[in-house]
C-alpha cells in the first residue's frame, strides 16, 4: 500500500509546470505563469504534503471501502496481455484502450512502473506512440484491439454488457465492433472538462455499449 502512495505523490510532486503534466520536457525549477491557474506559479519544493495528503486519502477510501464490500468478494490484478491471459469468469467488461500513435502511455508512467517493482512491457503495447498512424499502424492496432475484445468475450457471461471509453476520430471502432463478434447498442458522448495538459479547444468521449 506504501508503494500505492508513493506512486500517487510522486505524479504530483514533479517538478513541472502545472500546464504541462502529460508531456514534461525539462525541470521546472523557477516560478513561471501558469497558462491553467492564470497567475503565476512555483515549482514543487517538497514531496512532504502530498505524501501526508495522500496517505490520510488513501486509509479513508480503505475504510469507506471495508463497508460498501460484500463479505467473501476479492479484487485480483493481473499484469498481463488481455490478448493471451486467461480470465474467469465476468459479468462485465469496462475499458478505455488507448489512442494509436499519440501518448507513450509507459514513459509517462514509469515512475509507477519503477515504485511498484512492474516490469515495463512496451514492447508489447497496442498503438504505441512510436509506431505512429500509418494505415499499416492503425491496421496494427485494430487487430490488437479486437484480439484483446475477442479474448476477453470468451470470459462474459451470456448479454454481459462490454464498455468502451475511446476518443474515436478516426472511426475505428464499428468495425473493430463487428469483426469481435460485438453488436454497438448505444453511444454515449462523454465531455472531458478536468484535463490536466495545455490542449486547445473542448475534449469529448464516446461511451461505447456492446455486447
Amino acid at each position: 500500500m506504501l508503494r500505492v502512495v508513493l506512486a500517487r505523490a510522486a505524479r504530483s510532486a514533479r517538478r513541472t509546470t502545472h500546464f504541462d503534466l502529460d508531456f514534461p520536457r525539462e525541470p521546472q525549477l523557477e516560478p513561471y505563469w501558469c497558462h491553467k491557474h492564470r497567475r503565476e506559479c512555483r515549482p514543487v519544493e517538497t514531496s512532504a504534503q502530498f505524501l501526508r495528503r495522500y496517505t490520510l486519502d488513501t486509509l479513508a477510501r480503505l475504510r469507506e471501502f471495508a463497508h460498501l464490500r460484500a463479505r467473501g468478494r476479492t479484487a485480483t490484478v493481473i499484469h498481463g496481455d488481455v490478448r493471451e491471459q486467461e480470465l474467469g469468469r465476468f459479468d462485465g467488461v469496462l475499458t478505455s484502450p488507448p489512442y494509436p500513435g499519440l501518448i507513450d502511455y509507459h514513459e509517462q508512467h514509469r515512475y509507477a512502473y519503477e515504485l511498484l517493482g512492474l516490469d515495463d512491457r512496451r514492447e508489447r503495447e497496442v498503438g504505441a506512440a512510436a509506431a505512429g498512424t500509418s494505415r499499416p499502424a492503425l491496421a496494427a492496432y485494430s487487430d490488437g484491439i479486437v484480439a484483446a475484445l475477442v479474448n476477453a468475450k470468451h470470459s462474459l457471461r451470456r448479454g454481459a454488457p462490454v464498455l468502451i471509453v475511446v476518443n474515436d476520430r478516426r472511426d475505428l471502432y464499428p468495425e473493430i465492433l463487428e469483426r469481435a463478434g460485438l453488436r454497438l447498442e448505444e453511444r454515449l458522448r462523454r465531455h472531458v472538462n478536468r484535463r490536466t495538459g495545455r490542449r486547445a479547444g473542448e475534449f469529448f468521449e464516446d461511451v461505447l455499449i456492446a455486447r
